[in-house]
């Protein structure tokens, strides 16, 4: 799995949480079935874009540093 994958999966498990979270201090009101479910659908949508993105940095940096044919110094 490429870290843009791991990103995405990591954004939308934590785009959730924050949503969760947030009804929980009582900041959002989650009792109403559609506008809970928007909320919960925007937050991961996001989640995982914003998540991608580092995600995809992140491994771009790494393979920079990190040339594919190299050996593992021992």
């Amino acid at each position: 799995m490429s870290a843009t994958g791991r990103g995405v999966g990591c954004g939308v498990v934590l785009g959730l949480v924050a949503v969760l979270l947030d009804q929980q201090f009582g900041y959002l009101d989650l009792s109403v079935l559609v506008p809970a479910i928007e909320d919960l659908v925007i937050a991961a949508v996001l989640g995982g874009v914003l998540g991608g993105l580092i995600g995809w940095a992140l491994g771009r940096r790494y393979l920079s540093t990190h040339p594919a044919g190299a050996a593992p110094p021992s």
